[in-house]
């Protein structure tokens, strides 16, 4: 695996754990069986739900920056069977843009 798609992973395994937490966090505090909340572990609970949301959030931009980049790739790679030096250059911008968006992380 190379440094850039570790990075990747690395964001991607953070925001999963986020999500994990707060879902075993909530799950904790509603299936307390005292019924009686603590204020402490009500305020953690949101806490940690509104970093998922958060998260959720980021990925979620970066999902549909990246369907845009693809997209946009996908139409200049399919203009090659016809090459222009133009379409080849903003390929590899568009390219570029969507390595650095990943290499980022």
């Amino acid at each position: 695996m190379g440094i850039e798609q570790g990075k990747i992973e690395n964001k991607r395994n953070g925001y999963l754990r986020c999500l994990a937490k707060a879902m075993d966090r909530t799950h904790r505090l509603l299936c307390e069986n005292d019924g009686v909340h603590n204020d402490e572990n009500i305020h953690a609970t949101k806490s940690i739900l509104y970093a998922a949301i958060e998260q959720a959030g980021i990925e979620s931009d970066r999902l549909i920056l990246t369907q845009e980049l693809l997209r946009e790739l996908l139409t200049l790679v399919a203009l090659q069977a016809d090459p222009f030096r133009h379409e080849r250059r903003e390929a590899l911008k568009v390219l570029e843009e969507l390595r650095s968006q990943y290499h980022s992380f």
